[in-house]
């Protein structure tokens, strides 16, 4: 069943006003009055609706059932990435929302090759983010910040109940000696870094404000690969609901 999402409470008669929306309702899935499809409110609640009316302005809804599927995780994590070359951000912020990443940032850092993100760019993986959301029956639409360099993250991790960062050069520890450590952790920053690895000034200022500096073992992932890999075990290794 094809989902959507409101951008307000639900209510006895709901409106999906968003134009993208509407039109992929209307030319794309062809949706007549009558159909029902699964909708998520403001405050992350979800239902199955009846399509009451399909118009060029905005598609009428009323609600058949409230469902209570537990489909978020139970722990807050926020990705940290290092800005890839090309298109393999578009694929970072896909699959971290698509497993239950709650935050993605992208980050300036010393050895990326290109760090600029501008606003069209910014639309366009807010737009990827929404519908791996929809795809993946995620209850929220994950957040994504504007870019920031080195040192705002530092300062804007504060607010995390823990912070880690993975490093090609540490071979001592790895996820399941930090698991052994924290085995409780609801908020958690996972860094990464770009193509070439984080540099050693940024490891230094990472050790600083004492981040756990953590291992994903022998071989060398990719930028696009390390941050989902981590992102999904901490997930199975925290989540009440797995």
């Amino acid at each position: 069943m094809n989902r959507f999402f409101l951008k307000e409470q639900a209510d006895a008669i709901n409106k999906i006003i968003d134009k993208t929306d509407i039109s992929h309702l209307k030319n794309v899935l062809r949706i007549r009055a009558g159909e029902l499809v699964e909708v998520v409110d403001l405050l992350g609640e979800e239902y199955i609706m009846k399509i009451k009316t399909v118009n060029s302005d905005c598609v009428e809804l009323t609600i058949e059932e409230k469902l209570d599927i537990k489909r978020e995780t139970s722990i807050d994590i926020t990705v940290y990435q290092g800005i890839p070359k090309g298109t393999r951000m578009e694929y970072v912020i896909q699959k971290l929302t698509e497993i239950g990443v709650k935050k993605i940032v992208p980050v300036k850092m010393t050895r990326c090759v290109k760090d600029e993100i501008n606003p069209s760019k910014m639309q366009r993986y807010a737009a990827i983010i929404k519908e791996a959301a929809m795809q993946s029956k995620r209850l929220i639409i994950p957040e994504l910040e504007y870019p920031m360099n080195f040192d705002e993250m530092l300062e804007t991790m504060k607010s995390n109940q823990q912070n880690v960062v993975f490093y090609e050069n540490e071979q001592n520890k790895g996820i399941k000696d930090y698991v052994k450590q924290f085995p409780s952790v609801k908020s958690l920053g996972i860094v990464i870094g770009p193509e070439g690895g984080i540099d050693d000034s940024e490891i230094e200022k990472l050790k600083q404000a004492n981040l756990e500096i953590l291992s994903l073992g022998n071989r060398i992932l990719r930028t696009e690969t390390a941050g989902l890999i981590a992102s999904a075990i901490f997930i199975h290794e925290y989540d009440e609901n797995f």
